[in-house]
């Protein structure tokens, strides 16, 4: 009996070890298994408030941003401007006059609603640092949409503004598309995290209750800005982190689409934690959707280069970047664009500027060389599909060089502001730049002729490619990062509705524009 009892513990710690869950997360909710619908937010909520969890101080935020919301270059990530270039603890808080001037402690449920109650007063989840102008504007404003903001923070990327959310009419701060999501599902773990007290706290967002916690058109547009921007790279490193601050998780990150079995379509499907319905936030696609050489024969592959003329328009906010789609560099002071690889420059030739507008043909002698986007915010690939190359920096010189595949020296980091920047992540002192005196496009550290980034707005019919193989077959749709956003759809279906960017599905690369 004693031998058997042993093989069985023995056993059970195997299964433990191989259980297998997101991000590494082994069996931590393995508790929540099989529930459904509001008894797994229950079950949910028992987990990450459970003895472990614990928030910092206060005043410890930051120092914790430190880990859990740095940039790629080191800077404060900010989520409500994109013009902001904040370094940790010297540039915080503080008094303010404008937008750049500070960052602060932004509670994206604001503090008013909860009367400045611990611990949500510090809860890093959804305690973030942002331009503290802007948030200042934010105020204690619900979150919503505004099609007439009567303020916008630099380039339109927040925007404050009477609802036009059906169901609600008042004042609404309008967080920038690439973040939506992420503010959503900060929304969904704070009415499981809270679920014995969030009743009882009061804004024009809040049901209360503990199940629905969201009025139904807040509740609607969190699980629409849930499903349009699906969780990104930024939001799994981030939840990573929080939880060597503060001990907990937000599950809604670790298990994309999980709103859906609590308040959406699948409130009658069981959770599974370790056999998740597709929606593995980290799923490995393959081909890599980075690689030049994917399909030859799909039109779609960006080995296949785009002719012909475009319309492109001037790149004004980070929202613009957009991975998948064209985009041309220009320098704009000498109406000059980046054109063929020469050695290791790049040559310019001369476009025509009508209020921030090029019309202008591609790829060929004489004319601008498209550049398709690719990686992710800090990583971004640029490559250039006539030539077959990635623009690459791989010594610390002036020259602007190439590479055949993605490396670390392939990678950029864009900023977009008064002057938009493309600084090398491999020698990081070194931006794309326009040598006037020596007509050419370069790296440089010293200040040369800015450039500009000119996005490709030629009309299209949609879907580049729609001939999906199998045509009738169901299929799984994937981000170019690698997230399933849909699962056994019928191919014919499988990109309509879907948000601009380049998907995979069985293993071939298609762009939705």
């Amino acid at each position: 009996m004693k031998r058997f009892y042993t093989l069985y513990c023995m056993l059970a710690f195997a299964i433990c070890l191989f259980a297998q869950a997101p991000n590494g997360t082994g069996t931590y909710y393995s508790s929540a298994d099989g529930k459904k619908g509001y008894a797994l937010k229950t079950a949910l909520h028992n987990i990450i408030s459970a003895n472990g969890f614990r928030v910092v101080g206060y005043d410890a935020l930051w120092e914790a941003y430190k880990k859990t919301d740095t940039r790629p270059d080191g800077r404060v990530w900010d989520m409500y401007s994109d013009i902001t270039n904040y370094r940790h603890i010297t540039d915080k808080a503080g008094n303010y006059s404008g937008e750049g001037d500070v960052y602060n402690r932004e509670h994206s449920l604001p503090k008013s609603w909860f009367s400045e109650a611990s611990p949500m007063k510090s809860d890093i989840v959804h305690v973030i640092p942002t331009d503290g102008y802007v948030n200042g504007r934010r105020s204690n404003y619900p979150y919503g949409e505004t099609y007439s903001p009567r303020y916008q923070s630099h380039g339109g990327f927040s925007k404050l503004g009477p609802c036009s959310v059906s169901g609600y009419s008042g004042t609404v701060f309008e967080p920038n598309d690439e973040y939506k999501g992420d503010f959503a599902r900060i929304y969904f773990y704070m009415a499981t995290c809270y679920e014995d007290r969030i009743a009882n706290w009061s804004s024009d967002m809040l049901a209360g209750n503990n199940k629905t916690v969201y009025k139904d058109w807040a509740l609607k547009m969190l699980l629409k800005w849930a499903a349009e921007d699906p969780v990104s790279e930024k939001e799994i490193n981030r939840n990573n982190a929080v939880q060597g601050v503060q001990h907990n998780r937000n599950p809604f990150v670790d298990y994309p689409g999980l709103e859906q079995y609590i308040w959406g379509s699948k409130t009658d499907v069981a959770f599974s934690y370790d056999n998740y319905d597709g929606t593995n936030p980290n799923p490995n696609p393959n081909p890599d959707p980075d690689d030049p050489n994917v399909d030859p024969d799909d039109p779609n592959n960006p080995d296949n280069p785009v002719e012909g003329v475009l319309t492109f328009n001037k790149v004004t906010s980070t929202s613009d970047l957009q991975v998948g789609c064209h985009y041309i560099i220009v320098c704009e002071g000498k109406d000059m664009a980046m054109s063929a690889q020469s050695g290791d420059i790049r040559s310019n030739v001369s476009v025509t500027i009508d209020n921030n507008k090029i019309t202008t043909k591609v790829n060929e002698a004489g004319a601008p060389y498209l550049l398709t986007l690719g990686g992710n915010a800090g990583a971004y690939t640029l490559y250039d599909a006539a030539g077959k190359v990635y623009l690459a920096l791989t010594s610390s010189a002036n020259k602007l060089h190439a590479s055949e595949n993605v490396t670390d020296n392939a990678k950029w980091t864009i900023n977009v502001g008064s002057e938009t920047t493309i600084q090398s992540n491999a020698y990081n002192d070194r931006s794309i730049q326009y040598n006037a005196s020596s007509p050419r496009f370069a790296c440089y550290t010293s200040k040369q002729q800015p450039v500009t980034l000119y996005k490709d707005v030629t009309e299209s019919s949609g879907i580049n490619h729609p001939n999906i193989p199998f045509i009738y077959n169901k299929v799984n749709v994937y981000t170019a990062t690698g997230v399933m956003v849909r699962k056994g759809v019928e191919a014919i279906n499988a990109l309509n509705g879907l948000t601009k960017g380049i998907y995979i599905i069985n293993n071939r690369k298609y762009i939705v524009k």
